[in-house]
């Protein structure tokens, strides 16, 4: 009773009405991350983290307009281990709401498909270490917009024959180009043909490498998407601006390969 009562009085707490998407999302978030930062604002959500190489960084934004349920009272910020948070929504259901709330030194997390609910209590880890996550404000001179299930298929044609994923354009095509011992493999993502659905370049012939196995790690998220915004362009970190139909925004750095 007095922990149920803590949880209301905190005011802390939130449901999501598909629990998959926080699944595929927590779960790409640990293959690169050992922690991340709930930040809960009375109008916003926003889950951060970066790889302690600071070659990838994620930021996942939920408007409130986006949950069920979205009850902070007051703003605050929680670092939590991606891992485990990762393990627990992993059970997470096709047709599951998601709620959790939050205490001085735990976390309530419900699964519920209007039938059966279920319940998990993860300690806050208050000693985990974090990193700073910076902002970042990158002015990029390309962007293409494509389904988010076309990219997925595109990552996952190619992503086993190389250890390197090369970049390029033009302002009617995006080239996704794997590069390994296996040989190499290419896909062409085209305006012309509908697969690109937008194209706006100020720098074609660019050409760009990066850690295939880093943009490997979305794609669940990537598939789960309405459409994915590239914004790319030569010596840049590549961003991945996921959108998803509820007006939640997804933004995936990756830093370029240098040889």
């Amino acid at each position: 009773m007095f922990t149920k009562s803590l949880f209301l009085v905190l005011g802390l707490s939130f449901t999501a009405p598909d629990a998959r998407v926080w699944s595929y999302v927590i779960e790409a978030t640990g293959k690169f991350s050992e922690s991340g930062v709930f930040v809960l604002k009375p109008d916003s959500l926003y889950v951060r983290a970066i790889d302690p190489s600071r070659t990838a960084m994620i930021e996942f934004y939920i408007p409130k307009e986006a949950f069920e349920s979205y009850e902070p009272i007051t703003e605050r910020t929680v670092y939590l281990s991606m891992e485990d948070l990762s393990k627990i929504l992993k059970s997470a259901g096709r047709s599951d709401k998601l709620t959790m709330s939050f205490s001085e030194d735990s976390i309530r997390i419900e699964f519920s498909d209007g039938v059966v609910t279920r319940m998990f209590k993860m300690p806050l880890r208050l000693e985990i270490a974090h990193e700073e996550i910076p902002s970042l404000e990158i002015e990029y001179p390309n962007k293409y917009v494509v389904g988010g299930d076309v990219l997925h298929e595109a990552l996952a044609s190619i992503e086993k024959v190389g250890d390197v994923l090369k970049i390029s354009g033009d302002e009617s095509t995006l080239k996704l180009e794997s590069v390994g011992d296996l040989g190499e493999a290419e896909v062409i993502l085209s305006l012309e043909r509908g697969v690109l659905r937008e194209a706006e370049v100020r720098n074609p012939g660019f050409e760009v490498s990066y850690s295939i196995d880093y943009l490997s790690y979305m794609k669940k998220p990537i598939k789960s998407s309405d459409e994915v915004v590239v914004l790319v362009g030569s010596d840049l970190p590549i961003c991945l601006e996921l959108r998803f139909p509820s007006g939640s925004k997804l933004s995936y750095y990756v830093a370029p390969r240098t040889e």
